[in-house]
């Protein structure tokens, strides 16, 4: 991309140099020296047009064997102006043309993947670990973190922060989940009978656990006015999304210039200005050394106790993410200032995809009562002496069906419809249906659709676009191993993934086994958009009605 970036520089100056010389020869009347002029200009085009197909040669060649949807070079992003219909035009495209498939978004070319046998050579893939190129945009808005690096960065963070996210920290955080889940229910009690939209109340909720589970400070964002973070971040996500799927924005020069430029710096330092207050980096060379003890205590237990000695871990104290990654401060291994950007991408892939994946559960039982009745009774049994007592890791793993109805609301909404990565080297892939091998140049951008896999009815069978979660996760059903991945899978699976699923179930548990959630709307009404993180067009409102406790 940069040195496409360099060609058309070059390209340009050679241009305004001869523009300029055409201009002084016309002013002073030599009319022979005209077409010299002219001459050079189109020489040069024609030199830098053909240096920069050169360089595309292999890209136009696998292009042939796998062909897709647009012409060389331009491919689909004129469809791809308004960001909320790439989930839709790329399901209308897989209609036309068998995928995987190779298409276009201005100079870049894409492979578009919607099967699971290639999902699972990708994911399984050292040479397709990489985020795609575009995700630069993410890094230098929220920063660098695990969500948004490449290698060798990415090996180094991840061995290093896999301790940060493991089960037993994560049991840890029982306590905060439990605590916040009973205050959103609390709230919850003086708004019965209203109209309501829960997306709004859950992200407040899951921003105030993220915040104590990632910096270890209360916030009280459920009472306080934080309007503000909340805009800060949905507006940086539309702003990456937008210069994502916008090519004559993805060169700096042309970005800075831009009005979403401006936004995106506004947000950047709200968002900057609150991670480190939680951090209480004042020059940004500190963190508090009162973590140390915790840090060993967390490699104590660490030690000492096996995966399932809960009863340890249940009255350990929180594993707070960067009390433990004091230490590796202390030696060297992070920086200040990547535990700063870990912690940033920590706080908002939380906020955004978990509170996402929640209110779509939410959603579709209160969409399908049904569904709803059996959650519930499955609570009562679990839990019943009612939803105010803290809930047990052992409870949790009980809640068989409550974990069907999140994989089946995660499924049909998939809280991150797409993810890129790209190649880092050359590799053979072989097309599941043909057989054909395809050698994939280094570079190539791979566009793993998520959200309509999941919907296929070739995979799911003819209800692929029902919610029912006894037919799609019940033990009849044996779809392909890599037909569901809502946290992806394979070497670089969401590190997150268990936190996510233990909060949910441990929201979802308090909120269905104290209310009944009701709404008017049905699925066919619901108005997707697909952006970083699913989003709906128009958010439905529901209400709520008291369960005997």
């Amino acid at each position: 991309m940069r040195k496409q970036i360099l060609n058309c520089g070059i390209l340009s100056v050679v241009s305004l140099v001869a523009f300029y010389r055409l201009k002084e020869e016309v002013d002073f009347g030599r009319q022979k020296d005209m077409a010299f002029s002219t001459n050079f200009l189109l020489v040069a085009i024609i030199v830098a047009s053909s240096y920069f197909l050169w360089s595309k040669r292999r890209f136009l060649k696998v292009f042939k064997e796998l062909p897709g949807p647009g012409p060389p070079l331009l491919g689909i992003a004129y469809r791809m102006l308004k960001a909320e219909n790439f989930m839709r035009n790329m399901e209308e495209e897989a209609k036309s043309y068998q995928a995987p498939f190779i298409t276009w978004l201005g100079p870049s070319c894409f492979l578009y993947v919607n099967d699971p046998q290639t999902m699972e050579i990708i994911f399984n893939s050292p040479l397709c670990t990489n985020k795609g190129d575009m995700y630069r945009f993410m890094a230098n808005a929220i920063g660098d973190g695990l969500f948004t690096s490449s290698s060798p960065r990415w090996n180094k963070h991840r061995r290093l922060l896999n301790p940060a996210f493991g089960r037993k920290s994560i049991q840890t955080f029982l306590p905060i989940f439990n605590d916040e889940a009973n205050a959103f229910v609390n709230k919850l009690k003086g708004m019965q009978d209203q109209s309501l939209e829960i997306y709004k109340l859950l992200k407040k909720s899951v921003l105030e656990i993220s915040c104590q589970t990632t910096m270890g400070k209360k916030m009280n964002f459920q009472n306080d006015n934080s309007t503000v973070i909340f805009d800060s971040y949905n507006s940086l996500t539309e702003i990456c999304i937008t210069r994502m799927l916008s090519p004559w924005l993805h060169p700096d020069v042309i970005y800075q210039c831009s009005s979403l430029f401006k936004r995106e710096k506004r947000s950047m330092e709200i968002l900057s200005k609150f991670v480190r207050d939680l951090l209480q980096l004042d020059n940004g060379t500190t963190i508090p050394k009162d973590t140390s003890a915790n840090v060993e205590s967390f490699k104590n237990i660490a030690r000492n106790c096996d995966e399932d000695d809960v009863e340890v871990i249940g009255k350990s104290k929180p594993h707070i993410f960067v009390e433990q990654v004091h230490a590796l401060i202390e030696s060297g291994q992070l920086s200040v200032a990547d535990v700063l950007a870990e912690a940033n991408v920590t706080v908002a892939a939380t906020f955004e995809t978990t509170s996402t994946a929640m209110y779509f559960t939410c959603l579709a039982l209160a969409m399908h009562p049904q569904c709803q009745e059996k959650l519930y009774m499955e609570l009562v049994n679990v839990l019943p002496t009612g939803g105010s007592q803290d809930i047990t890791i052992d409870q949790l793993d009980r809640l068989v069906y409550t974990e069907m109805a999140i994989n089946e609301a995660m499924r049909l909404f998939a809280p991150v419809p797409a993810v890129v990565r790209s190649a880092s080297s050359d590799f053979h892939l072989r097309h599941y249906v043909t057989g054909k091998t395809t050698l994939i140049p280094r570079g190539t951008q791979i566009i793993l659709d998520i959200f309509n896999m999941q919907r296929s009815e070739q995979i799911w069978g003819k209800r692929a676009h029902y919610f029912d979660p006894d037919e799609h996760f019940g033990p009849a059903c044996k779809p392909h191993p890599f037909a569901f991945v809502p946290f992806t899978k394979g070497l670089r699976m969401c590190i997150g993934y268990r936190y996510a699923l233990t909060l949910m179930k441990v929201m979802l548990a308090k909120i269905f086994r104290n209310y009944r959630v009701l709404t008017k709307t049905q699925m066919k009404d619901l108005k997707i958009k697909g952006t970083i993180s699913l989003k709906l067009g128009d958010y439905p409102l529901c209400t709520l009605e008291p369960r005997e406790v």
